[in-house]
């Protein structure tokens, strides 16, 4: 299963809509549109990923970059758009990290503290 249809699964089942035709109106796209996505010969154009990662409050940074890989033609294209995928996916998780209470999580504020000395160096910023 490609993400295309994975997103318009998640996107359906979120929404309550039983058919191709509730989501492609929904959407505002043809019905056929819907139906290559969910086949997999093509898929959502950005305002569409983005109009079904509102909806269903699920990460634009996360879908968009897995479905542009999937669109792409080249193995190349791919790993490019799957490591921005990766980097939008360590991103939310020192945000998390970032926003827990570290005075009740003491081996978490540590490894947070870890992570970002770590980060910073790599990025060319003092320790």
């Amino acid at each position: 299963m490609n993400n295309s249809n994975r997103l318009l699964e998640i996107y359906m089942q979120r929404l309550s809509l039983r058919t191709l035709n509730d989501a492609a109106s929904k959407l505002g796209v043809t019905r056929p549109a819907v139906s290559n996505w969910k086949a997999g010969t093509s898929h959502p154009n950005a305002e569409a990923i983005e109009s079904m990662c509102k909806a269903t409050g699920e990460p634009l940074n996360r879908w968009l970059p897995l479905i542009e890989a999937d669109r792409c033609r080249t193995p190349g294209d791919r790993k490019a758009w799957l490591r921005l995928a990766q980097a939008a996916a360590a991103l939310a998780v020192i945000y998390l990290i970032s926003h827990l209470d570290v005075q009740t999580h003491d081996g978490i504020s540590l490894a947070f503290v870890y992570i970002m000395r770590n980060y910073r160096r790599c990025a060319g910023a003092s320790g």
